[in-house]
């Protein structure tokens, strides 16, 4: 046994019980009558279950009986509460059950080892409970704004992230050996995680706090899908355009900061040789942004409609194309070298970034040099950068597009300037 073990355990329990406590005690309010558990019960029921698990060496039934004891007193407030309430719920009740649980571990031996770590998982579990608890309101709210299409896209997700992902094969197949099941998976999580995360943060946050907190967020899901969102917008209402060029740049800043995200994940060292480009790319995008912006009439139209991002039939395309480009970029290394692995990113980059980036990346770790991989994650930006800036003049007007080409021509610019650098 470490030194001060046991005080250290039950000063544990002590203190997560008066956490949990205090926030039923205060959460109970100015409400009538009298409370199953408060600031004081709480920490007695940890103490109860710390002290129990100390004395399991005179009688090893003690603990189970101490449980049953607080399940019978519990059942019996809660059935007394149920005949004179109508809105009674359970969370005080498990919560109590919780609360003596976290006290017996505190003290138990040889569940968790060793005790800094048993210690520190009781209590990162008490602030949970308390958090969870103290967190009703927020959490109704943001239920309210989860429709269920979107919940069942969150269900969708965790069933590739979770279930279907683990199952996959982690070995090179196919022709050439160009495709690892694993990896694939593994890439298309990233990236539907990513513009999932931002999908929720729209929604927690809401876009009519700020137009360019919406542009951002929608970067995140995709900056394609926000620029036509703009050019859209800028067709309906010609004035909005300089605000939406700011928008786009905005956007685009956020798919450039995305690109580095995802290189540090599957190829942290190509990220040095990456690190030249991509910061001319974003530093020539700032300046765009800076040039092409407005605030003049920001926050005066409607919302940024986006949709959920993550659907299964969007997994599936998005991992066929994934194979596609991971074959192609890998039969253009072995039968043209680079010129071919830069054709095959051109042509990857007029619909996706991501692919092009992730597939390089891979490639990157045992096929072809840092540089070569740096350059053709360049092109693929560059290309899709141009079909964007197409949309955004096609759909948008000459006058968002005129706007969008300046952000487009600096960006061009400074990721010309870093791959000269990474050249010297």
């Amino acid at each position: 046994m470490e030194p001060y073990e046991r005080e250290l355990g039950l000063a544990t329990a002590l203190a997560v019980g008066l956490l949990v406590g205090l926030e039923r005690e205060q959460s109970r309010g100015d409400r009538p009558g009298a409370s199953f558990a408060g600031v004081r019960t709480y920490p007695i029921f940890a103490l109860v279950g710390a002290l129990s698990t100390l004395l399991d060496v005179a009688s090893s039934w003690l603990p189970l009986v101490s449980l049953l004891g607080v399940f019978a007193l519990i059942a019996i407030s809660y059935a007394h509460d149920v005949r004179t309430r109508d809105d009674h719920g359970a969370t005080t009740e498990i919560s109590v059950i919780a609360t003596y649980l976290l006290g017996a571990l505190a003290t138990s031996k040889g569940v968790v080892e060793p005790m800094q770590q048993r210690l520190l998982l009781v209590g990162g579990l008490g602030v949970a409970i308390t958090f969870l608890l103290s967190s009703k309101p927020w959490f109704h709210r943001f239920a309210a704004r989860v429709s269920r299409d979107d919940f069942y896209a969150t269900v969708k997700f965790l069933i590739v992230a979770v279930i279907v992902l683990p199952q996959l094969p982690n070995r090179d197949l196919g022709p050439l050996d160009a495709i690892n099941p694993r990896s694939l998976g593994l890439m298309v999580v990233t990236i539907s995680g990513l513009s999932f995360l931002g999908y929720v943060a729209m929604h927690v946050l809401g876009t009519r706090r700020g137009l360019l907190v919406g542009a951002a967020l929608g970067g995140l899901v995709s900056s394609t899908a926000a620029t036509l969102s703009f050019a859209n917008r800028t067709k309906q209402t010609p004035e909005l355009a300089p605000v939406a060029a700011g928008a786009v740049a905005l956007a685009w800043l956020v798919m450039l900061a995305r690109v580095g995200v995802l290189v540090a994940i599957i190829a942290p060292s190509l990220l040095t040789t990456l690190a030249g480009p991509l910061a001319g790319m974003i530093a020539g995008t700032l300046l765009g942004f800076a040039v092409t912006f407005q605030r003049d009439g920001a926050g005066e139209h409607g919302p940024m409609e986006l949709t959920n991002p993550f659907e299964l039939g969007s997994a599936i395309k998005v991992s066929a194309v994934f194979g596609a480009v991971l074959l192609a970029t890998k039969a253009a290394t072995v039968y043209t070298g680079d010129g071919g692995l830069y054709l095959a990113s051109a042509l990857g980059g007029t619909t996706d970034v991501d692919a092009v980036t992730l597939s390089t990346a891979k490639l990157a770790q045992s096929d072809i040099s840092a540089p070569t991989a740096a350059a053709a994650i360049a092109i693929a930006i560059a290309v899709n950068t141009m079909v964007k800036l197409a949309l955004a003049a096609g759909v948008g007007g000459w006058v968002l597009g005129r706007r969008v080409a300046v952000t487009a021509g600096f960006l061009a610019a400074g990721g010309a300037v870093g791959l000269a650098v990474v050249a010297l």
